[in-house]
């Protein structure tokens, strides 16, 4: 069993990369009448929060598969960078792996849109919305009879310095093969699970303490 990977550097990120105001001309339409539902949870950027990211030259990506607080079927727009990159096809299989940004808005920006607050009050939630950074990583087994989840990893961070640790931390583990020895009792405590039918946040936390020795998902609100 082997699985051949590469992994990229954490990006430079600058938590007051979101800054610069938009041209009065764009701002009143946008600001009045653009969605500004504020992702709870997650990363996904609304309407307001992408326009205000882009003037500001800060690289975003779309998928329509990826899971949205409040409106799935619109997809994700977020701040995505890649993080372990699969070479070529084995027995284990990454599913999906990346850094994911979420920046406040701030300076002039912000005194912008606490302007047109005074209209939409509502936009006072995107001026809520903190800085956080995550790592997200899956990994899956292909068996002769079905797909086996082996470990999937949501750890969310307030502090970049954390960030880099647990990066440095989990790409340790798994550069060290000996994690692989772990997964015929994660496979059985698969079969065993679904046969007892225990919860899928208990399983991923299960399979995540047995490769990592941490939980599965460590979320930062965003509000």
């Amino acid at each position: 069993m082997k699985f051949n990977y590469s992994c990229q550097s954490i990006p430079i990120i600058s938590k007051d990369s979101v800054h610069n105001p938009l041209p009065e001309s764009i701002a009143e339409s946008i600001l009045l009448n653009g969605a500004c539902h504020v992702d709870h949870e997650g990363f996904d950027l609304n309407e307001i929060e992408q326009a205000y990211y882009t003037h500001n030259k800060v690289n975003l990506s779309y998928d329509k598969t990826w899971y949205k607080d409040g409106d799935q079927m619109s997809g994700t727009n977020a701040v995505v960078y890649p993080w372990f990159i699969q070479k070529d096809h084995s027995e284990l299989v990454l599913d999906h792996s990346h850094f994911v940004v979420k920046y406040p808005i701030v300076g002039e920006a912000k005194v912008q849109i606490e302007r047109y607050a005074t209209q939409r009050p509502e936009l006072l939630r995107i001026l809520s919305a903190r800085f956080k950074a995550g790592v997200d990583l899956c990994i899956d087994y292909f068996s002769s009879e079905r797909v086996e989840p082996i470990v999937h990893i949501e750890w969310d961070f307030d502090c970049v310095s954390e960030m880099y640790e647990s990066t440095m931390y989990v790409e340790e583990i798994i550069q060290n093969s000996n994690w692989m020895d772990a997964i015929p009792t994660i496979v059985q405590f698969n079969k065993l699970a679904r046969q007892k039918k225990l919860d899928a946040f208990q399983q991923s936390d299960t399979r995540a303490m047995i490769i990592f020795g941490e939980k599965s998902y460590k979320l930062i609100p965003t509000l």
